[in-house]
């Protein structure tokens, strides 16, 4: 090989590991930024699974005041779970209205007598109503308050995996 050739190559090889580098780079950060989101997340999924495996219309009734209260605290009243494709399903706006609903419903479920089979039928309709809601505290904070972290995930995988493929075929 002559010396322009050598000298191309290690350019080349500088350039890919440079963009390796970067791609790293923003993918730690995307991830510090997804593990900070999950921690943030963890009281207000926390009260949302309290709430859920209530074993009386009055526990879930406190579990669901401290959920909405939580998610007042953690200004998660308006924002979605997704960074594309907003939808009214992916609307935590909706989804703490559903709660505050439910809590209404805990307060009236609490007049049927403890072992009917209302009260019981009525508890498991709050819990399906639960499920229903898709509720994701985690994936909310992550794109409402790290929103850069997400996209420099979203630029850093690609990028690291197209750094790959050329240094790859540079190398053969």
């Amino acid at each position: 090989m002559s010396r322009l050739e050598n000298l191309i190559f290690y350019l080349i090889d500088k350039r890919i590991l440079c963009l390796i580098a970067i791609s790293l780079v923003l993918i730690a950060v995307g991830a510090i930024g997804a593990v900070s989101a999950y921690i943030q997340a963890l009281p207000v999924k926390g009260w949302y699974e309290q709430a859920y495996s209530a074993a009386d219309a009055e526990q879930m009734e406190v579990w669901l005041d401290k959920l909405l209260e939580e998610m007042r605290d953690k200004n998660m009243t308006h924002g979605h779970y997704a960074l594309f494709f907003k939808t009214p399903h992916n609307d935590v706006a909706l989804d703490y209205r559903v709660f505050e609903t439910l809590k209404k419903r805990c307060v009236e479920v609490q007049n049927y007598p403890k072992g009917s089979m209302d009260y019981a039928t009525s508890l498991q309709d709050i819990r399906n109503q639960m499920d229903k809601t898709d509720f994701h505290p985690g994936l909310w904070y992550f794109y409402n308050f790290y929103t850069i972290c997400a996209w420099l995930l979203l630029i850093g995988v690609p990028l690291l995996f197209i750094a790959l493929i050329i240094w790859t075929f540079s190398v053969y």
